[in-house]
């Protein structure tokens, strides 16, 4: 159970970030036609190649990789997911990552597709190459909806992007969240 603090932390949090303070950046549509775009890319480099174990990083991703495997037509796939943590309940990383859940499936062999929701320090992502590195992965390449470059503190490149934000707002909406809050939109919008 939550304890009595905790809830009036989120409280205030609910209250400062309401509704009016979301701005629309990518709506439903072009959500899907990126999201479309993504999947031909991935199913043309892997078009010869053994099936790929794609692991999503949850719980940001969750919304993108559900439509992303939705897209991936033909393509021998298997899932997993994974939970890593470096937010908290603030709008920047902590600077560190540290694995929460681990993975069900072995990667030892296999080509492995990251699923990540947002690409902004680089830590994740950091963690993750070295991660599946450790585990003997044949190869590993990342898919994320939102590349962040400008936020980035370590030299990592995502190998598919949905979109480049040019600028480092704080997003929410289909996945990606504020202390929890805001995962269920169906779009993806800045807290202004």
């Amino acid at each position: 159970p939550r304890s009595r603090r905790y809830r009036r932390y989120i409280h205030a949090i609910s209250e400062k970030f309401n509704d009016s303070r979301l701005k629309v950046l990518y709506g439903e549509e072009l959500i899907k036609q990126r999201v479309k775009a993504v999947a031909e890319q991935i199913m043309k480099d892997y078009r010869d190649s053994e099936p790929v174990l794609c692991v999503c990083v949850l719980k940001g991703a969750v919304m993108f990789f559900a439509d992303l495997m939705k897209e991936l037509k033909g393509r021998d796939v298997f899932y997993d997911f994974i939970t890593l943590a470096s937010y908290g309940n603030d709008t920047k990383t902590g600077g560190t990552v540290r694995l929460v859940n681990n993975l069900r499936e072995s990667v030892d062999g296999r080509h492995v597709l990251i699923v990540e929701d947002i690409v902004d320090s680089g830590l994740t992502l950091q963690f993750l190459n070295n991660f599946f590195a450790e585990k003997n992965a044949l190869d590993v390449k990342t898919a994320c909806l939102l590349d962040k470059p400008l936020a980035r503190k370590v030299d990592v490149k995502p190998d598919y992007t949905a979109f480049v934000l040019e600028r480092t707002p704080f997003i929410v909406g289909y996945g990606l969240d504020y202390a929890q809050y805001y995962r269920n939109l169906p779009q993806i919008y800045e807290i202004i």
